[in-house]
């Protein structure tokens, strides 16, 4: 699926074709390989002092830390081990390694980013279609083109009123407090 421009969409056609295009987009983050988890253990080892282990002990620390580590994401890992050397004196513990790299936060990615314009989009719609309601301006063929839930919340705010023969909803006339139609 081609990727359109991420910015404001202006018609409906353009929401609906951004939504389209993140939904497709598959960017959840990778997991470390054992290799950058290494590289990144390595590091902190270079930098921050520990008991004195044996090359068999070494391995084992390597391999529990790894098991611990092997689902978060190199950056995640990379965010982790500098914020260990920023800020502890000793090679941290296990527990201690999943407490940093729970500060970690993600960047926000372009589907984030397409997600949230999409959002801001259909909230103005619905924000406007709500103005001209609650201005009188609104037209049956208004609320009969927007969504079920929009015309179900105008409704619970008392612009619209549900017809008892079917799924159809009116606008109720403001000044009487009774309905149009």
């Amino acid at each position: 699926m081609p990727k359109p421009p991420i910015q404001m969409p202006i018609t409906a056609t353009e929401a609906y074709a951004l939504q389209a295009w993140a939904e497709s987009v598959d960017d959840r983050p990778r997991p470390a390989s054992m290799l950058q988890i290494t590289k990144h253990l390595t590091f902190m080892a270079a930098t921050l002092p520990s008991k004195n282990l044996d090359e068999e002990s070494g391995k084992m620390r390597v391999a529990v830390y790894s098991s611990i580590l092997r689902d978060y994401s190199n950056e995640a890992i990379a965010y982790m081990a500098r914020r260990a050397c920023q800020q502890l004196d000793w090679f941290p513990t296990p527990r201690q390694c999943l407490e940093l790299i729970g500060g970690y936060r993600p960047p926000v990615t372009e589907k984030d980013e397409a997600l949230m314009l999409c959002h801001n989009y259909w909230h103005g719609k619905f924000d406007e279609f709500m103005d001209y309601l609650k201005a009188g301006g609104a037209t049956q063929e208004m609320v009969d083109a927007v969504p079920r839930r929009w015309r179900l919340i105008a409704m619970e705010r008392g612009y619209l009123r549900h017809l008892p023969d079917g799924d159809r909803f009116v606008i109720r006339d403001q000044r009487i407090g009774v309905s149009a139609a």
